[in-house]
């Protein structure tokens, strides 16, 4: 399965924590059209439940306890890699493209802007 570009998630990521929230809707829809996902693909529900989180301002989300964690309290990327691996070793075996989808989240937390919702 093909997964889309790191340009292409920085500009969803952009988009939805700039507060551009239509913009990153159109995004996701591009996203989803150009690489194919299905509504159940792991790859495409991760991405879309982290912008409705993020859309509905879940503050007791995962989402939300991770960008706090790295723009507000410092963690490190790989501090947050390594506790998203130790949650996931207790949830019962989600899909690898789920994993990937939110790990890449991490990777392009240092290129990202500061979510205006922090």
């Amino acid at each position: 399965m093909e997964y889309p570009s790191k340009q292409v998630l920085k500009n969803f990521y952009g988009a939805l924590f700039s507060g551009k929230l239509s913009k990153a809707e159109e995004i996701l829809k591009r996203i989803q059209k150009r690489y194919n996902f299905k509504d159940g693909d792991g790859y495409y529900k991760a991405l879309y439940g982290i912008y409705y989180v993020y859309l509905s301002d879940d503050r007791d989300s995962y989402l939300f306890n991770l960008l706090r964690k790295y723009f507000e309290g410092g963690e490190s990327k790989e501090s947050l890699k390594k506790s998203l691996k130790e949650l996931l070793e207790t949830s019962h075996e989600p899909p690898s493209d789920f994993i990937n989808a939110w790990l890449d989240l991490i990777d392009l937390l240092d290129s990202l802007p500061k979510p205006h919702k922090l």
